[in-house]
């Protein structure tokens, strides 16, 4: 008898570990997405792909600002997803941060689910190898031809927070010593913010207004640390910085010159 107690514990126990792992390893198991900066310019974009062609597109730069948002060819994305699961970089355990110090081409910030698993890596572009290269070009030509997306409120971003940046935040948001972290079942309510908690550096669609409301109105609600676009988030998963995104931006147009008034012409002088 116990004996079968034990066993069921044991099984219990898994289970328990089961559910509060961070990420699932079924429907999302094929999905990426990655930010490519431009060390010259200080530039960068982001670009996300789903197994089933889904695929997002945010430009930015000091003038605009464009998301595009549709679905691109199947077999671009098996391509490039083949690439991402034999890149040693991503594959690789030990390292997940390569750097060059005196590398001034473009570096790529990507996450992506390896056998179930989602991984981080930040390495130069061209340390990916010429496949991997290839690969991501022809994605990124394909979803840069998506039409624009207007009609998406905002975008919602979560990033962990760790290190000196974990400490000062703890030190300017505690209330009688303590950052009370907030419940999962609470953040599940508001299912963008939950969302974005699960898969950092992801951004997260906000769809409409009314929802817009509800993550506004959750900030006040509970006091986060932060502005309603810039905020924190203290939870039992951990603290997370979390941004909302703008969609689209354009170029103001230039105001209209006026016309130069043509000048007269010089009286004659009389002789």
């Amino acid at each position: 008898m116990k004996r079968l107690a034990l066993i069921a514990a044991l099984l219990l126990g898994a289970g328990t570990l089961a559910a509060y792992r961070p990420y699932s390893q079924g429907a999302r198991s094929k999905a990426a997405w990655m930010t490519v900066s431009a060390i010259k310019t200080g530039q960068e974009y982001y670009l996300e792909v789903a197994q089933d062609g889904r695929a997002v597109m945010r430009t930015e730069t000091p003038l605009s600002l464009v998301t595009r948002r549709g679905t691109i060819k199947s077999v671009l994305v098996k391509d490039f997803f083949r690439e991402i699961e034999n890149s040693e970089i991503v594959n690789s355990q030990n390292v997940k941060q390569s750097k060059m110090v005196f590398y001034r081409g473009d570096m790529m910030k990507i996450s992506a689910y390896i056998s179930g698993e989602l991984t981080r890596t930040v390495a130069p572009l061209n340390n990916f190898g010429e496949a991997f290269a290839y690969a991501f070009g022809e994605v990124k030509k394909a979803v840069a031809a998506l039409p624009e997306e207007t009609a998406v409120r905002a975008f919602l971003r979560a990033e962990p927070v760790e290190g000196e940046e974990l400490d000062s935040f703890r030190g300017k948001a505690a209330v009688d010593g303590e950052v009370k972290p907030i419940e999962t079942t609470d953040l599940q309510k508001i299912k963008p913010l939950m969302a974005a908690i699960k898969e950092p550096h992801r951004l997260i669609p906000i769809e409409n207004e009314a929802s817009m409301k509800e993550l506004q109105d959750f900030i006040s609600a509970r006091q986060l640390y932060g502005l309603r676009t810039l905020f924190y988030v203290p939870s039992t998963r951990g603290t997370y910085k979390c941004q909302v995104l703008e969609i689209t931006r354009k170029q103001a147009a230039p105001a209209p010159k006026k016309p130069v008034p043509a000048r007269k012409p010089a009286p004659k002088k009389k002789r």
